[in-house]
């Protein structure tokens, strides 16, 4: 069965720690594609909560010194529980407490995937990617980055950007599928860490669930831009979830732009 196929039939509950400023977004993507989104915050809920989770995503956008150790609590019950957990660094190249806090998680606790763009990704591992913010530069093999930090980390890697890598094991695909306006809608990214949550727990194979998670995620955007005035932002958002609702593994195996990068 297909990982799509099969998110949709489980229905799992993903409990999403993550920035302010995307929660309603995150849960109404995490609805249309078949996931079924908590966003709890407190240790005691997500000690009930997390024992029925099928993933969970670890945000850090919203950074404050008491976030930091929910973090940490979120993901100790969560290895307790074997609930494969999501790192999402966001801006962790812009500045040193964000970096540290990366840092500390990564090396402290016990994660499934990083997904970030490539300025993160690179901050995590030394790189010097130009970043401002959130937003990063592009970089001219996106592959290698993914590759370096996979190995370097030991961890699966997503990098984002015009073109995404994943990175497990050593071995790393390169995906061509996506809309230039998603980087236009705030949440975006911060969405997709989630559904990359969503998939992690499906199955055994890494490398399909993130593969599936990132061409469902790039295609629905694909499919949302071909929409009546969905190259105004406003209305891409809207069918954008829609499209996330309708995307199916015929759509995927018709449109997907999957590389192998060797």
């Amino acid at each position: 069965m297909s990982s799509l196929r099969l998110l949709k039939e489980k229905n799992p509950l993903v409990i999403c720690i993550t920035n302010d400023v995307v929660k309603n977004f995150t849960a109404n993507g995490l609805v249309a594609l078949g996931a079924s989104p908590a966003m709890s915050e407190y240790k005691k809920d997500l000690v009930d909560l997390l024992r029925y989770a099928g993933g969970l995503l670890i945000n850090i956008g919203t950074l404050t010194d008491e976030n930091w150790k929910l973090y940490q609590d979120a993901l100790k019950i969560a290895e307790e529980y074997n609930v494969p957990a999501v790192l999402d660094p966001v801006a962790c190249g812009a500045g040193e407490y964000r970096k540290k806090v990366a840092q500390d998680l990564i090396t402290n606790y016990k994660l499934s995937a990083i997904r970030g763009n490539a300025g993160e990704i690179a901050a995590l591992i030394g790189g010097d990617v130009a970043s401002k913010g959130v937003d990063s530069a592009t970089v001219e093999d996106i592959g290698a980055l993914a590759l370096k930090a996979n190995k370097e980390l030991n961890i699966p890697i997503v990098v984002t950007g015009e073109i995404d890598a994943i990175a497990v094991d050593g071995k790393v695909k390169l995906i061509k599928n996506g809309s230039a306006m998603m980087p236009k809608v705030i949440g975006t990214g911060c969405l997709l860490g989630a559904v990359v949550a969503s998939f992690l727990g499906l199955n055994n194979d890494m490398m399909k669930n993130l593969e599936t998670a990132m061409l469902a995620y790039n295609i629905a955007g694909e499919m949302a831009e071909k929409q009546p005035r969905a190259t105004l932002p406003g209305t891409f958002k809207e069918e954008f979830i829609n499209a996330l609702y309708t995307v199916s593994d015929s759509d995927i195996e018709k449109y997907k732009k999957v590389e192998e990068y060797v």
